[in-house]
């Protein structure tokens, strides 16, 4: 019952984020000058901010999957089909915290008050951020019932350290999570020219550590107030 509520918040806050987005499209519709059709109002790049629509769904992905990977233990699936769910969970796990670099295409856009455009971006990053968060706190509770708790704090931990690095891979790469299947020797020839440069190697370093690093600090935040909340076990 609580994963379902804490799925309705989750829903609630995605469409309130949606509406942010179309509410301001429709302030820029109606204020923007000389603007005589829609396709003019496109052209002079009035629709900003949707691609957010479509990264707050990429951050759902591993929520959904973790979800998902919970279920089917619990249906006693096969190992095989509990990896391949795994393995998709990790490969979309960073697209929830991605959504906090999207601050980077903050600007002030008139009419459209600074203020406005600040929520709008804290709304979007805030709930990937916790799409992420609770993603990783459903597998590591899944992970810790099929495995050991030392395993699945192993695990969760890899999965935020590789998730920094997806970021990376996504931010100033420009790679997506599904380009490992659609065109893995392009992924792969750029991350072997990344790994023979020293200075781009010591970005992606910086920058991954950096990232995961936050992310960590927020996972590790979230226990703390879960855990406090469970009921005590009786001695």
């Amino acid at each position: 019952m609580q994963k379902d509520r804490i799925s309705q918040m989750l829903l609630l806050a995605s469409g309130c984020c949606v509406l942010l987005v179309l509410a301001r499209i429709t302030y820029r519709y109606y204020t923007m000058p000389d603007v005589a059709s829609w396709q003019a109002f496109v052209d002079a790049r009035g629709v900003t901010y949707i691609f957010l629509i479509w990264n707050l769904i990429l951050a759902w992905a591993p929520f959904v999957a973790a979800r998902r990977f919970d279920q089917l233990q619990t249906q006693r699936a096969s190992a095989w089909v509990l990896a391949g769910v795994f393995v998709l969970w990790l490969l979309f796990l960073p697209n929830a915290p991605y959504i906090v670099t999207d601050f980077l295409h903050l600007k002030h856009k008139p009419p459209v008050p600074l203020w406005f455009d600040l929520a709008l971006l804290f709304s979007f990053a805030g709930t990937g951020l916790l799409l992420g968060l609770l993603s990783l706190h459903h597998m590591q509770q899944a992970l810790t019932a099929r495995l050991s708790a030392r395993w699945a704090q192993w695990l969760i931990g890899g999965a935020i350290a590789l998730s920094g690095f997806g970021i990376w891979l996504g931010r100033f790469q420009r790679w997506n999570s599904w380009d490992i299947f659609t065109r893995p020797d392009a992924l792969l020839a750029d991350l072997l020219s990344t790994l023979s440069s020293w200075p781009e190697l010591a970005r992606a370093i910086g920058v991954s550590v950096l990232l995961s690093g936050i992310f960590w600090m927020g996972y590790g935040l979230l226990t703390a107030l879960l855990d406090k909340n469970q009921p005590s076990k009786a001695a």
